[in-house]
């Protein structure tokens, strides 16, 4: 998995750098109006509400924290859980290199169409179909909770309804800001725009739960440790 000061610094900094600009919401669709964007006007003046999505993101925010600690930190509960859930978890030797040649890495990975979602199909004997279903792929060993937590968090956020994740928002991610096609923007429509900045905000707010939980459980290590005495005298 890219680390997550790799993401850092390539999704905060980028995203602070590049601003997604777009159009009034008559240049969007009926569809994404209505899921993401409120509008009210009032003497002239006009109001964006977004507020089922914002509480939908504390929704999910909140069911991870609860989620990882029910299942005491374990990259390997939380794995069963999602296999619970009807997800295909497969470990494979070398998958980071298989990956690659699908621009992808281990740990969560989309829906996928086409030749990409084929390959994917054949190395992790899900048949030959030209889609793909919402997976994990792994390396054999088990990942350490730290690293898997981003993943965690984007497969959750997924499966919880929140947008960014089919397949064409999943190819303009990797296109933006995975390959650097900084000249993207100035080619794609105003939906594609939006979904893209759907996607971008679904791994900005898996980066800031990963360095949420961090802290909290830095926390509750020092606590934990100062309520234990070095030595006990009787």
């Amino acid at each position: 998995m890219q680390s997550i000061f790799d993401k850092i610094n390539k999704i905060k900094l980028e995203t602070q750098n590049k601003v997604l600009s777009f159009a009034l919401k008559d240049s969007l669709t009926p569809d994404y109006q209505n899921k993401f964007n409120k509008k009210y006007f009032r003497k002239g003046c006009s109001l964006d509400i977004s507020a089922d999505v914002d509480k939908q993101i504390l929704d999910v925010k909140n069911k991870a924290f609860e989620i990882v600690n029910r299942y005491n930190k374990s990259t390997l509960a939380l794995l069963d859980f999602i296999s619970s859930k009807g997800y295909k978890v497969v470990r494979l030797d070398g998958a980071r290199k298989l990956l690659k040649i699908v621009e992808e890495t281990p740990g969560f990975i989309c829906e996928a169409h086409g030749i990409k979602a084929l390959f994917l199909n054949i190395i992790t004997g899900s048949g030959c179909s030209l889609k793909s279903e919402p997976m994990f792929i792994i390396e054999k060993e088990t990942p350490d909770v730290s690293d898997f937590l981003h993943d965690f968090y984007l497969w959750l956020a997924m499966d919880s309804g929140l947008p960014g994740f089919d397949y064409k928002t999943h190819k303009l991610f990797i296109r933006y800001f995975v390959k650097g096609e900084d000249a993207l923007l100035k080619h794609i429509q105003i939906n594609q725009m939006l979904m893209l900045k759907q996607a971008v905000s679904r791994d900005k707010e898996a980066i800031e739960f990963v360095i949420e939980f961090a802290k909290l459980n830095r926390a509750s290590k020092k606590v934990h440790k100062d309520a234990i005495p070095d030595k006990v005298f009787i």
